[in-house]
């Protein structure tokens, strides 16, 4: 088990700046608006000899009683409860706040490993305005500015470093004599993308068996990328939730222009993606923003599980019309399987599971330059390339460039001329000759030099 660091302290003090800086990532949005962060976000990070834990980012403590921030304020807690250990970051602009004691209590009633972070102090002249956080009675106090990566190599150097490789003496202790069960997987990542309000969060408290991710009525709830891991039958997942994707509008704020930016990256970097489509409020008539969101995934490389949420407030007729709106809306995607459930009651959302080892086991089957050559020369027989002046473009040579996504480059004579209909033409027929079920396939083609031409 890797061990834990939580960022904790008041809105707006630099928690998500700091943990965009140690993870190398920038999943935490960062903007001069507080209280933007609503879920715990957690990563893992590497540190020098192999050293891995997890950071989690945090709601900052604001005490208000929203239905949102009230349930932020949970999150945080939860997260408390899990760390090994606290950094609790101030601003040392601002000074020491009366909210600062509070959370002060919430943390030392849990008796965990703390260690003050004063975020923020470039440009303070005045040492006092500093040394007044000494007062908190921290034995450990590291002085940052986030922003300007200032007292960040001190702070990995002569504070975590050590720390974890403390924590992983006392993990090595308590090891097994089986260490064979020890040996970390790689997880598979599964990215939940859809419209707002169509269940992705809630399906992800379900499948983790906890409210780990804010829901609410309020579409847009969810702002930022939210990775969860998560362990079942023994195989480890993350679980990465994503701002919904709403229809095109004008006035989108820069927040929520960053979030769609961030989902669209985010299918880049995992391997399933789940479209979340909502069964009732789209039984007429599914969003193009859908199609749009599986067309992308496939440009990817990215497989789709389509997933009707909502299932169970249709009646048989209305499932059997939503069910051919589906094959049809969806007849030109690339749509590996769709699975019918219901989040909120949570009827049939743990298949998702075996659903999603069967798609990534089809990434592992090592597809063999001999197999792509015959495939290729089968095409070739069936359906040969056009001439060029009179001349037959030649494909000579075919293999795997990547598994994950699949990737078959091809090498040629005048490739450059290949018409779009025949490259969809060798697409759908290694495609079909495959059978890799769901799995979009792209093609590279590449030019074979002559080497009389200078």
């Amino acid at each position: 088990m890797l061990p834990i660091i939580v960022l904790i302290g008041r809105t707006n003090v630099g928690k998500s700046t700091l943990f965009n800086i140690l993870t190398k990532k920038r999943n935490a949005l960062v903007s001069n608006f507080s209280g933007l962060t609503r879920d715990r976000n957690c990563e893992v990070c590497y540190l020098e000899k192999n050293k891995k834990f997890i950071l989690t980012d945090t709601a900052g403590f604001d005490f208000e009683s929203e239905t949102i921030q009230t349930k932020a304020y949970e999150q945080t807690l939860i997260a408390i409860k899990e760390a090994d250990l606290i950094l609790f970051i101030v601003s040392a602009r601002e000074g020491i706040l009366p909210e600062e004691y509070e959370i002060l209590k919430k943390i030392r009633k849990h008796q965990k490993t703390s260690f003050l972070i004063i975020n923020k102090i470039d440009g303070i002249k005045e040492d006092e305005k500093i040394h007044e956080f000494y007062s908190l009675g921290f034995k450990k106090n590291i002085k940052i500015s986030a922003s300007h990566n200032q007292g960040i190599n001190n702070l990995i150097n002569k504070y975590l470093t050590p720390w974890i490789e403390f924590a992983f003496k006392k993990v090595e202790a308590k090891k097994t004599i089986n260490k064979q069960t020890e040996i970390e997987k790689i997880p598979i990542r599964i990215a939940f993308i859809g419209k707002p309000n169509v269940g992705k969060s809630t399906l992800i408290n379900a499948l983790v068996m906890q409210n780990r991710i804010i829901t609410s009525n309020i579409a847009g709830t969810t702002l930022d990328i939210i990775s969860v891991p998560i362990k079942y039958n023994n195989k480890n997942y993350i679980l990465i939730d994503t701002a919904g994707a709403s229809k095109k509008k004008r006035n989108k704020s820069k927040i929520e222009k960053i979030s769609i930016i961030k989902t669209l990256k985010t299918i880049e970097q995992t391997d399933i993606t789940l479209l979340t489509v909502d069964a009732k409020n789209e039984q007429n008539k599914l969003c193009n923003q859908n199609l749009l969101l599986a067309k992308i995934a496939e440009n990817c490389g990215k497989p789709v599980i389509l997933i009707v949420n909502k299932w169970d407030l249709l009646n048989y007729s209305e499932q059997k019309k939503f069910k051919k709106l589906i094959n049809y809306q969806f007849k030109n995607s690339f749509i590996a399987k769709i699975h019918f459930i219901s989040a909120l009651k949570g009827k049939k959302i743990f298949e998702i599971f075996k659903l999603v080892e069967n798609i990534y086991k089809s990434y592992q089957n090592n597809i063999s330059t001999a197999k792509l050559m015959k495939i290729m020369k089968d095409a070739i027989t069936k359906h040969q390339p056009p001439l060029i002046k009179g001349r037959r473009i030649k494909l000579k040579y075919a293999h795997l460039g990547s598994s994950n996504p699949i990737q078959i480059i091809i090498h040629g004579n005048q490739i450059r001329h290949l018409s779009l209909t025949y490259k969809k033409y060798l697409k759908n027929f290694f495609y079909e000759a495959l059978q890799v079920n769901g799995i979009p396939i792209k093609i590279k083609f590449k030019e074979i030099k002559n080497p009389y031409i200078s």
